[in-house]
């Protein structure tokens, strides 16, 4: 799974790209251009990833 893809599940459950910013510690242009196909480094892919997972396995968990 893409960067981009993490990005398009989160928003799919409602987080807004400025709260994704927050949690991953970068602004929200940085979310916008990843969400369009831009380059991200790897620190910053790893916080979305990290935040993916998080996410998902709250989900799974209250479900």
């Amino acid at each position: 799974m893409t960067i981009t893809q993490m990005l398009a599940d989160l928003a799919e459950l409602g987080w807004s790209q400025a709260r994704i910013a927050e949690q991953c510690g970068v602004t929200q242009p940085t979310i916008f251009r990843i969400t369009k196909g831009g380059d991200t480094s790897y620190q910053n892919g790893k916080a979305i990833e990290l935040l993916h997972k998080k996410t998902l396995k709250a989900k799974r968990k209250a479900a």
